[in-house]
């Protein structure tokens, strides 16, 4: 399994770039398992898989999660994945290093190779802070796609 982890501090924005993510693929072809709960809110943490056909036709499923801020959501999260079946990629917010709970979501998550992290910092310009953020965000879109795109992931 290939994993891509979006760390970073609190309120940098984690959860929705993976709600975005999410977004993309649902609209690109990709549905959900259908066990799977579905997105709610935007700004809502949330666990999903969703299913769907690789850029060479393959069938593969991808399990998301937006959110790892106690122990206690970590193991929600494993319980999630564990109950819903293998996965070819695993999409996940981390804190950020040095920032409990890092450690134990490696630990509990089981995850040491494989992973791509995608670290996020804060937009903090007071001047045209909208406009800062919204090129942020369509920034983190666009290298997200590009690397979602090529091996070992091609979606």
């Amino acid at each position: 399994m290939e994993s891509i982890l979006i760390g970073g501090a609190q309120s940098v924005g984690k959860t929705t770039i993976i709600y975005r993510l999410a977004s993309r693929l649902l609209n690109n072809g990709f549905s959900y398992d259908k066990n799977s709960p579905h997105l709610t809110a935007p700004y809502d943490d949330f666990m999903i898989v969703l299913e769907g056909n690789d850029k060479s036709g393959k069938f593969i499923r991808i399990i998301i999660n937006s959110a790892t801020d106690t122990v206690d959501i970590i193991q929600l999260f494993k319980d999630f994945y564990d109950k819903h079946g293998s996965y070819d990629i695993l999409i996940s917010s981390v804190r950020d290093k040095g920032h409990w709970p890092r450690k134990e979501f490696f630990n509990i998550m089981k995850l040491n190779q494989n992973v791509l992290e995608i670290p996020l910092g804060k937009v903090t310009r007071r001047k045209n802070k909208g406009t800062a953020k919204q090129w942020y965000l369509d920034t983190m879109d666009t290298l997200i796609d590009t690397i979602l795109g090529k091996s070992p992931y091609n979606i």
